[in-house]
């Protein structure tokens, strides 16, 4: 085995030498530091500095680009170049309007705006024809000896035409309003129209069933029961959002008190009020169970579109 010597003073080693990572020396303890070997810093790196920041670089070489563009444009002639000039702006304008779009979008709700106006415009119009609800209100006498099959459709945006009745839609289209869209944000404008006729038409199948069970005692020919499923619609947009809050608390505004409880709490108190009614007056008006039991297929309906949601994640 060779011996070491340090390489400043020539001095032999006889233990593990050291080695300078400055300069790659090899030198005894006394020598080992630096500034006590004279080291030459060979191998320490020392960064370079730019003189011009990477940003002003790259900023540089794009306008130095453009420029190089623009000049080959100008030498085609003024044509080229306005063509140029247009395409820039119209990427421009482009890529402003993907920026701005969906901030426009959550700011409109438009399927919110249309379900809102309809359903007030039905409802005036219910009002104005006062003594004949066959031409707008949905029931299997005009139907059938009628022919009012554009009923299925008008009904979807009109309630009962009892003044308690208009009282509490007001009401319920007040919730709807922000409620929708809360939906409308999260789903889309095409979304929450579709749910709103499902859980509407759902609610045509219960009051078809219903009216069905009901033949012998008002039958269809001479007892016309005329509804509306609009709440049938709004009850089931209310109950769709409440579905994946079931066992959360959320606040409520019962009667404009704020209280708080469970989804699963807020929609039994949702069912019991299209109950109780029904509860009260079946016993002498067996009727109120067509005027009032229809609307709970709205939720039925929001059920199965939420379900069918579910299974699909």
């Amino acid at each position: 085995m060779g011996l070491t010597y340090c390489e400043f003073c020539g001095n032999q080693i006889s233990y593990l030498p050291f080695t300078c990572k400055y300069c790659g020396g090899t030198f005894c303890k006394k020598h080992r530091l630096p500034e006590n070997h004279e080291c030459t810093f060979e191998l320490k790196h020392v960064p370079v500095v730019p003189t011009i920041p990477r940003e002003g670089r790259q900023k540089y070489q794009k306008k130095s680009l453009k420029k190089v563009e623009s000049r080959f444009y100008l030498d085609k002639g003024p044509r080229t170049l306005k063509k140029y000039l247009r395409r820039q702006e119209r990427q421009t304008e482009k890529t402003l309007r993907s920026y701005q779009k969906p901030y426009k979008s959550k700011q409109q709700f438009q399927g919110t705006k249309i379900l809102f106006i309809t359903i007030i415009i039905f409802t005036i119009v219910g009002l104005s024809l006062g003594n004949h609800p066959e031409y707008i209100y949905l029931s299997l006498n005009g139907v059938i000896y009628k022919y009012m099959y554009h009923t299925f459709f008008t009904a979807l945006f009109i309630s009962s035409y009892d003044i308690i009745g208009l009282f509490f839609l007001f009401i319920m289209l007040f919730i709807f309003y922000f409620m929708a869209r809360t939906i409308e944000s999260i789903h889309g404008t095409k979304f929450i129209i579709k749910l709103y006729i499902i859980c509407c038409l759902f609610s045509a199948f219960v009051y078809v069933l219903l009216r069905l069970l009901l033949i012998s005692i008002y039958p269809i020919d001479s007892q016309p029961l005329y509804v509306g499923l609009a709440w049938g619609g709004l009850l089931g947009l209310l109950s769709y959002s409440l579905f994946p809050m079931m066992n959360r608390k959320i606040t409520a505004l019962m009667y404009f008190l704020p209280i708080k409880m469970r989804g699963r709490s807020l929609l039994f108190i949702i069912v019991l009020f299209r109950l109780i009614p029904v509860l009260f007056y079946v016993w002498y008006w067996p009727y109120y169970v067509v005027l009032y039991l229809p609307e709970l297929g709205g939720i039925l309906g929001a059920y199965i579109v939420y379900r069918y949601q579910f299974l699909r994640r």
